[in-house]
C-alpha cells in the first residue's frame, strides 16, 4: 500500500507538470489512514468522495453493533464500543466514480491494561530473599506485535517469561525476578511496552515494598522488643553503685543493735528492781531493833 501511494504522488507531480490538477485527486478518502483502537473504546471511520453523483458507503459484513450515517459526500461508520471481532479491512465504495472506485483500511485493536506488581511471599522479611512478579492480564494483539518488560530497582533486573493464552487470543503474561534482598523500604517498578506497526503503547507500575522486621516498619515484629542473650548477660553482669547505700545499711545496723542492747538493760534492771523490793518486804514482817520507815531504794 505504501508503494502505491508513493506512486501515485509521482503520477500527480507529473500531471501537474502537464497543468492537469483535477486528476490528481482522491476521488475517495477515508479516516482515519490506521485506526489503532483498545478493546472496549468507540471509533467513528469516516469515508468522504469529491465524484459530484457518486454517495459512499461502507462495506460491512455485520451490521449488528455498528451504525452507519451518510449524507450526500460523507458515510460515518460508528462502533459505540470495540472488540477483538471488529478488527479487520473496511471498505468504502463510491459506485458512480470515474476512476476510483473504492478505498480500504485496515482496522487493528489491541488490549494492554495497566501491570501489577508483586511479591513471592506477600510480605517479605527484612535480610531473607524474595521475588518480584510484573504481571499483565488479559493483553490482545497481532501475531506480529511484540511486548516488552523491563523491571528495574536502581538497574534492570534479569527476568523470567511465562505466557498463557486463551482460545479468543488474550494472553497473560508474568515477568519473575531473580531472588532479591532488602531490609529497609525499596521500590520496584515494571515499565511494559507494546509495538503495534508505528505505534507504541507503554503502560508503568511502582511497588513500595515494607519489609517485616525493620525498625521503621509498622509490623508488630517480636524480635524488635525481645532481648538477645547478649542483653541478658550485659544486663546481669552490669555492677550496679551501691555507694551510699551501704553506709545507710550500716547504720541502719548499728542502730538496731543499741535498741537491743537498751532493751536488754532495762529489763535487767527492772528484774533486778522487783528482786529487791521483795528481800524489803520480807525484812518488814520479820522483828527488827532499827526504825521502821527506811526508804526504799527503788
Amino acid at each position: 500500500m505504501e508503494y502505491l501511494q508513493s506512486y501515485h504522488c509521482l503520477l500527480c507531480y507529473l500531471l501537474l507538470a502537464l497543468r492537469d490538477p483535477a486528476l490528481c485527486a482522491k476521488e475517495i478518502t477515508v479516516s482515519p489512514a490506521n485506526p489503532v483502537v483498545k478493546v472496549g473504546d468507540a471509533v467513528t471511520l469516516i469515508c468522504e468522495t469529491t465524484c459530484t453523483q457518486g454517495k459512499p458507503h461502507w462495506m460491512i459484513l455485520d451490521e449488528s453493533d455498528v451504525t452507519q450515517n451518510t449524507t450526500k459526500n460523507r458515510s460515518y461508520l460508528h462502533i459505540a464500543a470495540v472488540h477483538p471481532n471488529h478488527e479487520g479491512k473496511y471498505t468504502c465504495t463510491a459506485e458512480k466514480c470515474r476512476k476510483q472506485k473504492k478505498e480500504t483500511i485496515q482496522l487493528r485493536v489491541y488490549s494492554f491494561p495497566v501491570p501489577v506488581l508483586s511479591t513471592v511471599p506477600e510480605n517479605p522479611v527484612s535480610g531473607q530473599p524474595f521475588k518480584v512478579k510484573c504481571t499483565l492480564t488479559n493483553v490482545y494483539h497481532g501475531d506480529y506485535d511484540t511486548v516488552e518488560m523491563l523491571l528495574s530497582h536502581l538497574e534492570r533486573l534479569e527476568t523470567e517469561h511465562s505466557k498463557n493464552c486463551n482460545d479468543d487470543r488474550f494472553c497473560d503474561h508474568t515477568w519473575s525476578s531473580k531472588d532479591q534482598m532488602g531490609t529497609s523500604k525499596t521500590d520496584y517498578q515494571c515499565e511494559t511496552n507494546l509495538t503495534i506497526g508505528p505505534n507504541s503503547f507503554t503502560e508503568k507500575a511502582r511497588l513500595a515494598i515494607y519489609f517485616q522486621g525493620d525498625a521503621g516498619d509498622d509490623y508488630n515484629d517480636p524480635r524488635s522488643t525481645a532481648m538477645s542473650p547478649e542483653q541478658m548477660e550485659t544486663q546481669t553482669s552490669e555492677p550496679v553503685s551501691t555507694e551510699g547505700k551501704g553506709q545507710a545499711v550500716e547504720a541502719s545496723s548499728s542502730t538496731t543493735t543499741a535498741m537491743v542492747a537498751l532493751g536488754s538493760t532495762v529489763g535487767f534492771l527492772s528484774i533486778l528492781c522487783f528482786l529487791v523490793r521483795l528481800i524489803k518486804r520480807s525484812k518488814r514482817k520479820s522483828p527488827s531493833s532499827g526504825p521502821e520507815n527506811h526508804p526504799d531504794g527503788c
